[in-house]
């Protein structure tokens, strides 16, 4: 069996998907894809195992054991281009400020009671596949998701010169998902509850400014 070995390039769109404290799909216009990603910070919070070592009287080492360091989660961070409000209300579970039709702002949402849950939503974005100097002839993308995550605003910077909007989040285990609701998960049903990546050459969603809708269909 031949492997898929190319390089990953960029950072090309972000799907948000709103989930339940189940990590269940919430069906209705709780999607949104955006294709203005700056750039996405991908990494392993990781807890050191438990080291244990016995000496004798002169110091000399007698025996020494280091127990496996653990996986705990990812921690995630998004830097965009402009801003979404729409977006970052999924993101942060936010209510939205509209003028008429238009969503315009969002209402920077209050510290949750200690019997409260975060707000979680699915998170998943696509890179380029690279060979040479093109995309790869069958496999253009790279498909990375996390089944559930939360969020939270990160530090931001108003200055002379174009704002980029970032936030920080951190994944969770989401054994809901399945393969998700597009019918563009894992195409051999590979379970991704703590998340994955794949080579695909399915076609990207389409971005938009505005809510998409979901079914509840994983």
């Amino acid at each position: 069996m031949a492997s898929v070995c190319t390089v990953s390039f960029g950072a090309c769109l972000v799907r948000i998907t709103r989930v339940d404290a189940n990590g269940n799909v919430i069906a209705g216009s709780n999607s949104y894809v955006s294709d203005k990603p700056v750039s996405i910070g991908v990494n392993p919070n990781i807890e050191a195992g438990n080291s244990f070592s016995v000496r004798n009287g002169c110091g000399c080492g007698i025996a020494r054991r280091k127990f496996p360091d653990t996986f705990n989660w990812w921690e995630l961070s998004l830097q965009m281009a402009d801003l979404e409000p729409q977006m970052i209300a999924f993101m942060l579970g936010a209510n939205t400020i509209t003028n008429g039709a238009d969503v315009v702002g969002l209402a920077f949402p209050s510290a949750l009671e200690c019997d409260e849950q975060s707000p979680a939503v699915a998170f998943e974005f696509w890179s380029e596949s690279v060979t040479g100097s093109g995309l790869d002839a069958t496999y253009p993308y790279w498909h990375w998701v996390f089944p559930s995550s939360t969020w939270t605003i990160g530090d931001n910077t108003f200055e002379e010169g174009p704002a980029q909007p970032t936030l920080n989040g951190q994944s969770q285990t989401n054994g809901n998902w399945g393969s998700g609701p597009y019918g563009d998960g894992p195409p051999d049903g590979e379970d991704v509850s703590e998340g994955g990546f794949w080579a695909t050459d399915d076609p990207l969603p389409t971005a938009e400014c505005a809510a998409q809708a979901v079914s509840a269909i994983s």
